[in-house]
């Protein structure tokens, strides 16, 4: 359904990158998983420090390490919280505590803690009899909604999340996808006309 009401100018401000890991044989798993955490720890502070801003994550690429961002030319007062308290503004605190955001919260909030979450994906790898997926990226589509790009044994994989106007808060996220996959659910939720899209699971 097309949007109505003006049209939202959008510019490029932000393009990032971050070294990726030297690491490629299955014994060094762990060194590059750590990288990709802290990687994915980086990105969600950036995500958060900027959604009050109104500048946007567009995309993120976890194997080039690479990241977009973009200008709305909005600004977004609205303030996020957790369990009723503002969230704290500082990537180390709210790493360092439990700090899911309400389901009111803006779309920016919710993606932050969807990165963030994500970090823990890895751990999930080998849940099930087919196993987790692993991150590919992000393709985010304005504040509302975004697009978890996912690698598994049978393919590549889109997870459509919705940011913006939740009925409920984003619940452990990297937990959830890896069950699906690793019991093999997300064939039998994927799209009829779009077999590799999944949506309205989280």
């Amino acid at each position: 359904m097309a949007a109505r009401g003006k049209r939202r100018r959008t510019r490029t401000v932000t393009v990032g990158s971050y070294e990726p890991p030297s690491a490629s044989k299955p014994s060094e798993r762990p060194v590059a998983d750590d990288a990709t955490a802290a990687f994915l720890l980086s990105v969600s502070d950036l995500v958060f420090r900027a959604g009050t801003q109104g500048i946007e994550l567009r995309r993120m690429d976890v194997a080039t390490r690479t990241f977009e961002f973009c200008d709305t030319q909005t600004s977004r007062p609205r303030g996020a919280t957790s369990d009723g308290r503002a969230i704290p503004g500082e990537g180390t605190e709210r790493v360092g505590q439990y700090w899911m955001p309400d389901a009111a919260s803006p779309g920016w909030a919710h993606l932050a803690w969807l990165i963030q979450d994500l970090a823990s994906l890895p751990t999930h790898r080998d849940y099930g009899p087919e196993g987790g997926p692993e991150l590919v990226g992000l393709q985010a589509f304005g504040p509302d909604w975004v697009d978890v790009l996912l690698e598994h044994g049978d393919g590549q994989w889109r997870v459509r999340i919705r940011l913006e106007g939740r009925d409920e808060p984003l619940r452990f996220p990297a937990m959830a996808l890896g069950e699906l996959f690793g019991e093999g659910g997300h064939r039998h939720d994927a799209e009829p006309d779009e077999p590799d899209l999944i949506r309205d699971i989280l």
